[in-house]
């Protein structure tokens, strides 16, 4: 892999420097977890990184004269958690939780997603449906865009060279409205086949305003203005419904690729509009009034920047607590965690499979939550709590009752993919202790085995909520 620069700017002014300095051969990186894919794989050779996760102004949710303003670098398990954005954007929360991965929800930004502009992005449908603004920065000024005006083609957009996607501004939910998204995919991990996005808005029985949008059938996230049109002024009856649905399914333009056919993405995409549509019928309401938790959580977020001996934008001293004790290391801009897990420190219980994010065999927690490491810049490590597989043993080389339930329950079999499964289980039980079945399942879905058809493991996590959850009243 080419080496780069790897720079951290803390504002807007200090990355577009760098953006002028490098003459278009550096790039933004926001979460990086589609970035560090491409320059690992060499579809990308810039000269340098730049960061935008220090900037402030980037980050958190908040509510300003009636609209919900996400900055770009609010990450996707912000929005799918977030109460504010539950209760006055709903359909974007249910697209955030089908957003790849937990560990990739952990770190992906709602910014980075829109930016690389894949015709299948999960976020483009329900931001397109409530009416989204982007705001843009660049050198020149700042500027604000539909977001029908932002995708110009497949990983294409209207940003100019050296601009920043700085904010997402959501109108405030009108009277009488609802909306809902859809997907069509595997449960996790895969790109939509097809997803699907509606918003309306009735008046007395009557559609009075309606907005449709869909991913994956064409070479941008479209909108359908001709079922958009058929359907406004009327009252939306069973008997309409297939109709639309219809009209759907003749108005979208996908191709036949890997994943699916062009006949397929046709029906799926009608069948999810119409259901779509009886869902955000159930769901009408009027605007929001609630503002708890609109911040997004500063544990999610750089802390201060430490200065180490040998700063530089190619190599840096990076201090960070690992399994409860102080360390710091110099570390080269182009590693990323799992190399200095394994490789400085020697915690060879973090695997690294795929080095893509998919496998989660490299999975650890920082500052609490699950990430992928192969794809965690070491430079951001700086001033973080990291735990690895070996930081869950406690007195006298006892291991963690998760570990113990594995154990007990045959969840271990060639053993490769378990320290990341473990640790991924970890974070599921910090926030559900008493997860059910299918919270258990969407808990490792980041995490895939090959040994096993995952019941083994399902029943050691069962056993490890409940043993945790004992201790607790004992304790």
């Amino acid at each position: 892999m080419k080496r780069y620069a790897y720079y951290q700017p803390q504002s807007l002014d200090e990355a577009f420097g760098l953006t002028k300095k490098y003459q278009g051969r550096a790039r933004y990186v926001g979460g990086g977890t589609d970035a560090m894919i491409r320059v690992k794989q060499g579809l990308w050779q810039p000269e340098a990184l730049i960061s935008l996760r220090w900037i402030k102004a980037l980050r958190g949710i908040g509510k300003e004269d009636g609209f919900l303003r996400l900055g770009s670098m609010t990450l996707w398990r912000e929005i799918e958690t977030n109460a504010t954005v539950l209760s006055h954007a709903p359909a974007l929360a249910d697209a955030a939780s089908m957003v790849a991965n937990p560990q990739i929800r952990n770190v992906a930004t709602v910014g980075g997603n829109l930016c690389n502009a894949a015709p299948s992005a999960d976020g483009a449908p329900p931001l397109m449906v409530m009416g989204t603004t982007l705001t843009i920065a660049g050198p020149e000024g700042e500027r604000e865009v539909p977001i029908s005006e932002f995708f110009e083609g497949p990983g294409k957009h209207c940003m100019k060279p050296g601009e920043v996607l700085t904010a997402i501004v959501i109108p405030e939910m009108t009277e009488n409205s609802g909306m809902a998204f859809l997907k069509s995919g595997r449960v996790t991990q895969d790109i939509a086949v097809a997803n699907a996005a509606v918003w309306i808005q009735m008046n007395d029985g009557v559609c009075k305003k309606c907005r449709i949008a869909a991913g994956a059938v064409g070479p941008v996230p479209l909108r359908l203005h001709g079922v958009e049109a058929f359907v406004k002024g009327r009252e939306i009856t069973p008997e309409l419904l297939p109709e639309i649905q219809d009209k759907v399914a003749a108005e979208v333009t996908p191709i036949t690729d890997v994943r699916s056919t062009e006949s397929y993405r046709r029906s799926i995409t009608g069948v999810m509009v119409k259901r779509a549509m009886e869902r955000a019928l159930q769901q009408l309401k009027g605007p929001s009034n609630g503002d708890a938790d609109v911040s997004a959580p500063e544990k999610f977020f750089p802390r201060e920047p430490t200065v180490g001996l040998y700063d530089s934008p190619l190599r840096k001293l990076v201090r960070f607590n690992l399994n409860g004790q102080a360390v710091e290391t110099e570390v080269m801009s182009h590693k990323m965690l799992s190399n200095v897990l394994r490789d400085t420190f020697e915690f060879t219980g973090t695997k690294e499979g795929c080095g893509q994010g998919e496998c989660g065999a490299c999975t650890v927690l920082v500052d609490g939550e699950s990430v992928n490491s192969c794809l965690f810049p070491a430079f951001e490590v700086d001033g973080k709590d990291v735990v690895t597989i070996e930081g869950l043993v406690g007195e006298g080389n006892r291991m963690d009752p998760v570990q113990e339930a594995f154990v007990e329950n045959g969840g271990v079999q060639c053993g490769f993919c378990t320290p990341g499964m473990i640790m991924s289980t970890k974070a599921l039980l910090k926030r559900k202790p008493h997860p059910t079945e299918e919270d258990i399942r969407k808990g490792i879905s980041g995490n895939l085995c090959r040994c096993t058809g995952y019941v083994q493991i399902v029943e050691s996590i069962k056993q490890a909520s409940e043993v945790l959850a004992a201790n607790e009243v004992t304790s």
